[in-house]
């Protein structure tokens, strides 16, 4: 009958274990986002979701490696 044996993962190197870094968003000036052309708005809007996405997804992988090493990602407003 086969014996189960506990394997102990090895972590990856510290750079690779530290939670995603969120930057400051653009001013919430209306008057400064309504100069941006529509065409480029939309650009910016589609990076900051992909880049939020690429964040939490590296957050919870660290998370499953390190059990609450990084905050649970804050729901978006828009």
């Amino acid at each position: 009958m086969p014996v189960a044996v506990a394997i102990e993962r090895p972590l990856p190197p510290a750079n690779l274990m530290a939670c995603a870094e969120r930057p400051a968003g653009l001013p919430e000036d209306a008057s400064l986002i309504a100069q941006i052309p529509t065409a480029i708005r939309a650009g910016i809007i589609r990076m900051a979701r992909a880049f939020r996405a690429n964040a939490d997804s590296k957050d919870r992988l660290v998370n499953w490696l390190a059990a609450d090493s990084c905050p649970a990602p804050a729901k978006a407003t828009r």
